[in-house]
């Protein structure tokens, strides 16, 4: 009986561990080959003629929105290109936040404003497992830049707040509380790493917009 008992713990040591080399590396190895695949495809509407001319004064008015790229048939579409610099982030966006979305990269929340607009724009993305894009979004601190490349021009966001939610806890997407910006943008992971117990979440300020030439 004591030696059936053991194999069964031996069974289930293995079977927990590879679950977890699963989820730690078997997801990132997948979401390795979706992002290569995806910027593949989203650099190439950098060769086409740009979508159109936004302004250079984020405050005064909104750039237009414009056509996205569109997807390859298997996967969300790629919308931008997140830069990170003080954090290594550099990922392609894909429009939507199922988990089959996130298992491309990080997600634009459908209804929110898209990227460079008036309003909220709210990105979501794993802090482990998939990749890990936001797992050092907690090291951020105020004034970072968070930058997005998009056919059409590239936006600069800068950190304002970072705070920690309930996971169901939805006005997060409203934007920081406390910034008078026209144009915000809110990041949400799960908190702390390894789990989903809770939402960390990043606020920031459009400060730039340079258009593509």
């Amino acid at each position: 009986m004591l030696r059936i008992t053991g194999n069964v713990f031996i069974v289930l040591g293995a079977t927990l561990l590879f679950f977890v080399l699963y989820e730690l590396v078997g997801t990132s190895m997948i979401t390795d080959r979706h992002q290569s695949a995806l910027a593949e495809q989203f650099d190439l509407t950098f060769e086409r003629p740009p979508l159109a001319q936004p302004t250079t004064d984020p405050v005064v008015a909104s750039p237009s929105p414009t056509a996205k790229p569109r997807a390859h048939s298997a996967g969300p579409e790629p919308i931008a290109r997140i830069i990170i610099p003080s954090i290594g982030v550099r990922n392609i966006v894909v429009e939507g936040v199922t988990l089959n979305d996130l298992a491309w990269g990080p997600g634009h929340y459908k209804g929110t404003s898209d990227i460079g607009q008036a309003g909220v724009t709210a990105i979501a993305g794993h802090r482990t497992g998939w990749g890990s894009p936001f797992i050092n979004l907690d090291k951020l601190e105020r004034g970072d830049e968070i930058i997005f490349e998009t056919p059409e021009a590239t936006y600069t966001y800068e950190m304002t707040r970072r705070t920690v939610v309930d996971a169901g806890d939805v006005k997060v997407l409203l934007g920081d509380p406390k910034s008078n910006s026209t144009h915000k943008l809110t990041l949400t992971t799960c908190t702390p790493k390894y789990t989903s117990l809770r939402r960390l979440i990043v606020w920031g300020d459009l400060v730039d917009v340079k258009p593509r030439k």
